[in-house]
């Protein structure tokens, strides 16, 4: 099962009218490179340039490779929650094919707490049975908890 129609949904900070390049495909180029071993925006670039016809077996590229710089913008202008959701889309795809269950995390702030306790929680979906539960430093580190 791929990653990459778990991707489309995905959107960047680009406007419409500054898109030249499919942000799937840019995202393709730079989990492929960087799993080659491309450390940096300029690795990335070359690696795209080197591997275009292979990477075009699976993504059109149909404007080619962009500029190192554009890499790098159009890859800052993703928010990370958002594709840190196609990830958990595309692992909880995997195990519910193979008949698993779904796992999602969530966190919350508990109320009345007086110095703002913040819990992690995983719970499996179909049940709503808490696997288990942490306290996590703050909103911004919940993805630390486990």
């Amino acid at each position: 099962m791929t990653f990459i129609p778990h991707l489309e949904g995905l959107e960047g900070s680009c406007k419409d009218i500054n898109k030249s390049y499919d942000l799937v495909d840019i995202i393709f180029l730079t989990m492929a490179a960087v799993l080659s071993g491309a450390k940096g925006w300029k690795a990335i670039k070359l690696f795209g340039d080197t591997k275009l016809d292979w990477l075009r077996l699976h993504r059109a590229f149909e404007t080619g490779i962009p500029t190192r710089h554009s890499i790098g913008r159009i890859i800052r202008g993703i928010q990370s929650e958002s594709l840190l959701l196609c990830f958990e889309q595309w692992v909880n795809s995997i195990r519910k094919s193979e008949g698993q269950e779904q796992i999602a995390f969530d966190g919350k702030a508990v109320r009345g707490s007086g110095h703002g306790v913040q819990l992690m929680s995983a719970m499996i979906v179909e049940s709503g049975l808490i696997l288990t539960q942490k306290e996590s430093e703050g909103k911004k580190n919940d993805k630390h908890a486990f």
